[in-house]
């Protein structure tokens, strides 16, 4: 659903696929914290490549997404023929953004309390998921752009939030962050766009340039008056870069 802009654009042009990640809308939710660690994660995203594409695909992500997409770039370039994210930074400059002062730290706090058991679906599903328009609407750090969020996209947020079971999977994700931020590191060489909402209230744009030492060749284009949802509250920029991205390369 948050790729439907994209999706419209490019499909007269590519095979284009958004799936829901494992634990998210209509894909399954497997009891326990364990199920979501990162490379179980990342496997899912290899199988799915492998089943549908006959060759290489053009693997396009974002937030927890791209933290896979990441990690599937790097141990399989043979399956990834250009990497595009959208405010993700690759799992070893935030860990390191986080140690390096209190900036990164103070932005995403938040991500702690997730490591606790069930506080986190409680709260959030309190006042009628009032969460979700907290997120999205927020001043410093919500949408730019808030006349895209319809009280329509409120109401399927919602639904796809209210479902039995749908609360904890989201959150067993940040209860293996840890865990992440130990995964090796190796660099990655493909065609790479890093696109990046300057209004991002969780994620500090210092963390952009150490990019250019991670991939060894990376477009970095910042859209500003833009939030951390860039290709939901930006489509027109977004798609636009990501289409001169393709022609280029």
């Amino acid at each position: 659903f948050s790729w439907r802009y994209q999706l419209k654009e490019f499909c007269d042009d590519y095979h284009v696929v958004a799936v829901d990640l494992r634990g998210y809308g209509d894909s399954d939710k497997p009891d326990g914290v364990g199920e979501y660690k990162l490379d179980i994660l990342k496997e899912d995203i290899v199988q799915l490549i492998k089943v549908l594409c006959s060759s290489k695909c053009i693997l396009v992500a974002h937030d927890w997404g791209g933290v896979i997409a990441w990690c599937v770039a790097q141990d399989h370039p043979e399956l990834v023929d250009k990497l595009i994210m959208m405010n993700c930074p690759h799992f070893k400059v935030f860990a390191d953004g986080l140690r390096k002062g209190w900036t990164q730290f103070l932005k995403t706090w938040y991500m702690f309390v997730f490591l606790t058991p069930w506080l986190p679906e409680f709260a959030f599903s309190l006042r009628d998921y009032r969460f979700i328009n907290d997120v999205f609407m927020r001043k410093g750090g919500g949408l730019c752009n808030k006349d895209r969020f319809t009280d329509d996209i409120v109401e399927a947020y919602k639904y796809t939030f209210s479902q039995k079971g749908a609360m904890t999977p989201p959150f067993n994700y940040y209860r293996n962050m840890l865990e992440v931020s130990q995964t090796p590191f190796k660099k990655i060489d493909l065609p790479t766009l890093l696109i990046w909402g300057e209004n991002d209230g969780a994620l500090d744009i210092s963390l952009l340039e150490p990019h250019n030492q991670i991939c060894s060749n990376i477009t970095i284009h910042r859209i500003p008056h833009c939030s951390h949802w860039a290709q939901h509250d930006c489509p027109e920029p977004v798609n636009k870069c990501i289409r001169e991205f393709l022609e280029s390369q």
